[in-house]
């Protein structure tokens, strides 16, 4: 973690590096594993981009306020990515996830958290592998971000 949070700009110089590789070879598809935090909680709000709403996420997880370079570093990667032409893809798995069941059932979604009945952004690392695989099987998020949950 410690690595991650020494220097977040390298979330976006990672992705400029990637996508300048890619303009030789134009039809290879990039697939980016991000994080939730660059989600919107609300329509045109993100987490990522409110120190309140980020350090109580945060908090509520466990995981020290510091770690906010982190978050936004990889928010910062997803808007580099945005900027680009080439084929690109990025996963934004659940704000929980955790080794768990898998079930082959969940939601998936774009720009928001999937939420399930009690109002939780929830996945298992097995189920979130399937959402990747089938994505990197059957594209249907090129050039977008998508997210999923139960």
């Amino acid at each position: 973690m410690a690595r991650s949070i020494a220097d977040p700009t390298v979330y976006a110089r990672a992705a400029r590096a990637l996508l300048t590789a890619l303009a030789s070879h134009p039809r290879t598809r990039l697939i980016v594993i991000g994080g939730a935090g660059s989600l919107e909680v609300e329509p045109g709000i993100v987490r990522a981009d409110s120190d309140e709403l980020l350090h109580e996420t945060l908090d509520q997880i466990g995981l020290p306020r510091d770690y906010a370079l982190a978050v936004r570093g990889h928010r910062d990667a997803l808007n580099v990515l945005r900027t680009s032409n080439r084929l690109w893809t990025y996963f934004s798995p659940a704000e929980d996830i955790a080794p768990g069941e898998r079930t082959g059932r969940f939601r998936i979604g774009g720009d928001q958290p999937v939420l399930d009945a009690e109002g939780r952004s929830r996945i298992s690392a097995e189920d979130a592998a399937v959402a990747l695989i089938d994505e990197a099987e059957l594209p249907r998020f090129v050039q977008r971000r998508f997210t999923i949950g139960y």
